[in-house]
């Protein structure tokens, strides 16, 4: 799930990252995050990541919401260095600036 981000997150980040983003950046992760926790706690479940796409206009059938889920799921799982089946603020970043 996506959270407000408190000063500890944009302490780590900017610590760890100042070389490589700047603060615009920053910024519109910190956006973007807030965008997807729905309910403000810190961290982003497949099921907000999920709601966030249909609000962008998506219509699918069942069989294309699953395997939307499925790929929401595996890109959590992915992201989620802590293991605990939730994308935090640094995970998200560390996602978003992956190369």
């Amino acid at each position: 799930m996506f959270g407000a981000v408190d000063n500890s997150h944009s302490c780590f980040l900017l610590s760890s990252q100042a070389d490589q983003l700047t603060e615009e950046q920053i910024a519109e992760f910190k956006e973007a995050f807030s965008l997807f926790d729905k309910d403000g706690d810190g961290t982003i479940t497949t099921k907000e990541l999920g709601t966030v796409m249909r609000s962008l206009g998506q219509n699918p059938t069942e069989a294309e919401l699953q395997d939307m889920i499925n790929e929401v799921d595996e890109m959590i799982r992915e992201a989620d260095i802590d293991g605990d089946g939730q994308v935090n603020y640094e995970e998200f970043v560390q996602m978003m600036t992956a190369k």
